[in-house]
Formats: C-alpha cells, structure tokens, sequence
C-alpha cells in the first residue's frame, strides 16, 4: 500500500512539473513574440466615432481605450493606423497592413485571414429615417418593416445580406457615414442603417439634421470581436487574457464615458426597459435611443445588462415546453414565405389544438395539463425533420412549418402521422391520460400569401377538423 501511495505521489508530482514547464514555456514563447514585435499596428477607420478615431492627432474611443486597458503591463506600443473606410480597413488587415482591427464581426471569409479574440461586447443594429417618415409613437422598428423600401449601409456590413433578403427591397452600400446620410437628406434612400452608437454619436454632432433613430428589431445585435493577422496567434492570447482580466466596474466604467448619452424623447425608464428586452439586450450592453429635435438632450438613460444567449432564449422560446414560441415562429414563418416566392415554391403549414386538454386541467390539475404540453412537444419535435419549426402559438395550440413539404397530400399524410402519435396515451404521474388533436393545414401560395392569411386558413381547417368531430385533419379552402 505504501509503495502504491509513494507511486501515486510521484506521478501527480510530476505531471504538476511537466504542465508548469509547458506553461511556464508558453510564457516564454510570448515573451519571446513580444520582444520581436513591440509595435502593433492597430486600423483607425474613418467614420467610426465613439468607437474609434483620431482626433487632433490623438486616438480616442471606447475600442482604444479598451484596448489600452487590456495591454496594461503588457511591453509593446499600439500604433493607430488610419486606414481609410471600413471596407479599405478590413482589405487592410487580410494584406497584412495593419495588425488588428476592432469592432470585427465573424464571418466565414474574414476568418480566412484572421484570428479572433473572444466576443468583448455585442452592438444593436439601429435605423436612421427623415423625422416625418416615422410614427411618433415607434421606439423600435421590426426589420421586416423596411421591405419595399430603398435602404443604405456601410459597405462590408454583415448585415448587408439579411437587408438584401427583404423583398423588394433596394440597398446601397456607401463608402462612410456622410455618403449615407447625405443620401438620405436628398430623398435618394428611405433609411440609413448602422450601429447604434454610432448612430447616437452622429445625431448629437449634427445638431442640424431632424431624423429619428429607432432600434432596429429582428435583426440579432453583432457579436463584436478583436480581429488579429493569422500570424500574430501570441497576440490573440495576450488580448483574450486581458479581456477575462477586466473587472465588471472597469467595464462599466467604459460604457458610461462613452455612452453615457441623454434622452430627448420622454420615454420612462420601464419603456426603456421592456424596449432592451425586445432588442435582445446583451451582456453589460447599454442601449440607447435618441431622437433629436433641435433641441436639448434631456434625461439620462440607465444602462441594462443581460446575458445575451439566455435574453434571446428567453425572448424566443416558450419558457415550459422549450418550443419557439409566436416571435420567433412569426421570424422564421415570414423567412420561408421570402425563400418559397422568390422561387416560386409552395410549403406546408398545420396548425392544431389538443382535445380534451381543458378536462385534464379541470380533472387532474394543472400540473398534469403542463406534462401534457412538454410530453405533447416532445412528440412533435421527435416525428418531424429538423427543418421543420414547431412552435406553442399559445395554451393547447402549436403551429408547424414545414418548408419542405410541397404538395398538400404530404402535407396531410404528415398530419394524419401526428394525429395518431399525439393520441396514444401520456404516462403522467402514474396516470395513463389521454388526448387527441385536430389539425388545420393550410399550403403557401394556395391558401395565403402572408403570414396572416395562411395562419387564418390553417386555424379555420383546424376547427373544421374539430367540427366533424375532432381527432382528426382537414385541409383548408381556396375561398377561406
């Protein structure tokens, strides 16, 4: 037994040695990095105040002064490197010009030529339209209402291609911020789009310009991160090191230096609230909104922060079954009616309502009504594809998408599927109960162009189905 122990000992030791030797040899290798490359190259873009920029030969923003708290005791000097526009600035970073790029959302063909840090801080989309084209009482504008309408954006903006998706949609990509909104000035665009601060940080320069500015909803806020050249991997490290090191008043106190804006419009605070939740309002995120009117800023907005993914989750999903719940339903509903016209293809939608479900509550309680619904849902996701959204419209009633299904005899023969399945008996606390389900199915173009009208046609065939005595499947009518 001793000689066991005194084994054991000696191999914990030594793999204690071996791990702070490779640690202590990374260091080392770090070190070594530093004292080859003690100057970076950090891009400035132009147009990209408070986040960054170069005044009167200085660099100021809330990027460099994160970055400058990240490197604190770190030996190397942050050169700030105009580089022309955004576009020009990421060209910049993929030949190797400039060193590190801010503010750099993911995507596929940047990660070709970057390395990324860890996501730092998440930005809200926001939209920037001539007072008189919005309702007063807007403080938020869905981005599928901007279909129909002549746009403008940032050149190499991610989200470009989901503005491009809109139907009928025009959209024109500028060079910088003054391009955009000299163009909106003159009539040539129905909105501008950028980042909110930014956005906030130009309507309280230009004094003169009488616009709203309303946080754009439905399009997720851009996970922010520290682009690095491929090459430079040891930089990657020092950077995500002083992320993780930055304490959440240093955080805080980033966020109110450089956006601790007022409010013109007299929102309440409880407004303000509920409007950084439908944004989906991100960890240690401030969100604001202005309106200008030529006139003072007024009343300080308060900061709110969340966590991002469990925000969304939340914002998304029905809190007892899991399921997508009507917002998100409705997102991924209006994205298949764009897919289907635009190539002219049809898809299925059901909408059903479990029998029997109310006597259950009444009998048993509504603990067991709950059971129903989870094992009901379980069901549902478990016989359909993947590329199918199930979603709890609300109480007893779901609603399924079914983007592949093109033809209403499929259509029926998947429902006819669920009708037997969701019958068979659900084992609840020792209980064997029962419910059925009458489903409506409605086709797209057939029984609706819009979300509305084929929601309408599958709920009238639903209680069609109930009519002829439930338990049962009917498909909607042409004339509703």
């Amino acid at each position: 037994m001793t000689h066991q122990w005194l084994l054991k000992t000696i191999i914990v030791v030594g793999l204690v040695g071996f791990i702070n030797l490779a640690l202590s040899g990374s260091a080392y290798a770090t070190d070594e990095w530093l004292v080859q490359h003690p100057e970076i190259k950090v891009g400035v873009p132009t147009n990209l105040q408070p986040l960054i920029s170069i005044e009167d030969g200085k660099a100021q923003g809330f990027d460099v002064d994160m970055l400058e708290k990240i490197t604190e005791g770190v030996p190397v000097d942050l050169i700030w490197t105009p580089c022309g526009t955004w576009s020009e600035c990421v060209q910049s970073l993929a030949d190797k010009e400039i060193d590190v790029l801010t503010s750099l959302s993911y995507s596929p063909e940047r990660a070709k030529f970057t390395s990324y840090t860890q996501r730092y801080w998440t930005m809200p989309w926001a939209v920037l339209t001539l007072s008189e084209q919005l309702d007063e009482d807007n403080a938020d504008r869905h981005i599928s209402q901007l279909r129909g309408q002549r746009l403008g954006v940032i050149d190499g903006y991610t989200v470009v291609p989901m503005l491009k998706h809109l139907e009928q949609t025009e959209v024109l990509e500028f060079d910088s911020i003054d391009e955009g909104l000299a163009r909106l000035n003159s009539g040539h665009i129905d909105a501008y789009i950028d980042s909110l601060p930014i956005l906030v940080d130009e309507l309280q320069r230009r004094t003169a310009i009488n616009a709203d500015l309303s946080v754009l909803n439905g399009a997720p806020g851009e996970d922010l991160f520290i682009g690095v050249r491929n090459d430079y991997q040891p930089l990657v490290v020092l950077f995500n090191q002083g992320i993780d090191s930055l304490t959440q008043t240093e955080r805080q106190q980033l966020r109110r230096k450089w956006y601790g804006y007022k409010l013109q419009r007299g929102w309440s605070d409880e407004e303000l609230l509920d409007l950084a939740l439908k944004v989906g309002s991100v960890a240690a995120l401030v969100i604001f909104i202005v309106v200008f009117r030529n006139s003072r800023l007024r009343k300080e907005i308060k900061r709110r922060k969340a966590a991002e993914r469990q925000i969304r989750y939340v914002a998304t999903h029905d809190e007892l079954t899991g399921l997508p719940n009507r917002n998100l339903m409705s997102d991924r509903l209006q994205q298949t009616i764009l897919q289907h016209q635009r190539g002219d293809k049809s898809f299925a939608l059901m909408f059903m309502d479990l029998d029997g479900f109310k006597a259950i509550n009444d009998d048993f309680g509504h603990d067991y009504g709950d059971q129903i619904l989870v094992h009901a849902a379980q069901r549902l996701t478990g016989l359909l594809r993947r590329s199918d959204t199930v979603c709890r419209y609300g109480g007893d009633e779901f609603v399924v998408v079914l983007p592949s299904t093109n033809n209403a005899n499929a259509a029926l023969a998947v429902a006819r599927k669920l009708v037997v399945h969701l019958a068979r008996p659900y084992a609840i606390k020792n209980e064997q109960l029962e419910v059925s389900v009458s489903i409506g199915v409605a086709m797209f173009p057939e029984h609706g162009h819009d979300e509305q009208s084929i929601l309408r046609a599958a709920d009238k065939a639903m209680y069609a189905a109930k009519a002829a005595g439930k338990n049962d499947v009917r498909i909607a009518t042409v004339d509703g």
